[in-house]
């Protein structure tokens, strides 16, 4: 890594990025995007339209097909595997799946990225404590995974991705199965820790959120990316995405 590299500053920056799975056409098609330290992006875009797998290029899951990905100031296909695992532990990735332990608490999965940097017990133990309050679930701490519902091990989920303070947060669909209120709550979440200096990209179809927050689009279509400026209002949109329907029969 060069001092340039490291003095980038920029967390994540895509260049003529092309993504296909084995055997499948692109997923993705020349994305070109950066985020900036501190920024918070939602994504969107109907379902197939390449959401998890942008994200599973900003946290190393794959590699792009064609074209550069560069994260906190470094080429990742050129990484080690020691080097890759450094800068994974500088992402919290909220999955769509959860990806929790079964054979841990909820306590303890929660506390595992603090475990993994040699935190001290006794800060685990106020941190997690704290956090599991803030997303409903101090009562649950010490259930196991298949105790819970889905809602409530997606917020677990959630709790471990942000305990540690991630440089890069990636969130796919994080409010898929929790009420209206809970969501909100739980954006607010991100919006805490986005003010700590954390940069956040939410994948989601709940665009009241979207409406409500206020925040830019990171919109996908048919694997090509687009920056939309935040939303507001329903009009707005409305208008918007008649232009766009407009602009591809032109181009058809």
């Amino acid at each position: 890594m060069t001092s340039n590299e490291a003095l980038s500053p920029v967390i994540a920056e895509f260049n003529g990025v092309s993504f296909r799975y084995k055997g499948s056409t692109d997923v993705l098609k020349d994305i070109h995007f950066s985020l900036a330290p501190g920024s918070f992006h939602f994504m969107t875009g109907e379902s197939g339209a390449g959401k998890t797998s942008l994200l599973g290029l900003l946290y190393l899951d794959h590699l792009p097909t064609k074209g550069r990905v560069r994260l906190f100031g470094q080429t990742v296909d050129s990484l080690s595997r020691s080097a890759k695992a450094m800068v994974r532990r500088q992402i919290g990735v909220v999955f769509q799946d959860y990806r929790l332990l079964e054979h841990l608490t909820a306590f303890d999965n929660v506390a595992l990225p603090l475990r993994l940097i040699g935190e001290k017990e006794s800060e685990i133990r106020r941190h997690v404590s704290e956090l599991l309050a803030w997303v409903g679930l101090e009562k649950q701490m010490r259930a196991y995974p298949q105790e819970l519902s889905g809602g409530e091990q997606q917020r677990i989920a959630i709790a471990r991705a942000v305990i540690h303070k991630p440089s890069l947060l990636l969130a796919d669909e994080p409010t898929g199965n929790v009420d209206d209120a809970m969501a909100k709550r739980l954006l607010h979440l991100f919006l805490e820790l986005n003010k700590l200096g954390t940069t956040v990209v939410v994948a989601t179809h709940n665009m009241e959120l979207v409406r409500t927050f206020q925040f830019p689009q990171l919109h996908l279509n048919h694997g090509k990316l687009e920056l939309i400026p935040p939303l507001t209002s329903y009009t707005d949109m409305a208008t918007r995405l008649l232009n766009k329907g407009n602009k591809d029969a032109q181009e058809k």
